[in-house]
């Protein structure tokens, strides 16, 4: 089986005077999962309110493919 490779994201929530809701964190990573996203990290940013997700997802090497050439039929 082809397990591919990581494709990674970044996402911030909150800003320098607000942190983020809980609720809002849980709907944004709710989505993200629908979309197999996988949270591997949380990282308040330093001086703010705001906290940092670090999230990743496999690829397939056909996707992969698919992206680096997209007018080619696979």
């Amino acid at each position: 089986m082809d397990e591919g490779s990581w494709e990674y994201r970044v996402e911030t929530f909150g800003s320098w005077i607000r942190s983020p809701k809980d609720g809002q964190l849980t709907e944004a990573l709710n989505e993200l999962g629908e979309e197999n996203w996988e949270l591997t990290g949380a990282l308040p940013r330093e001086g703010s309110q705001a906290l940092t997700l670090i999230l990743r997802r496999r690829v397939t090497r056909e996707e992969r493919r698919r992206r680096t050439r997209p007018g080619e039929t696979w």
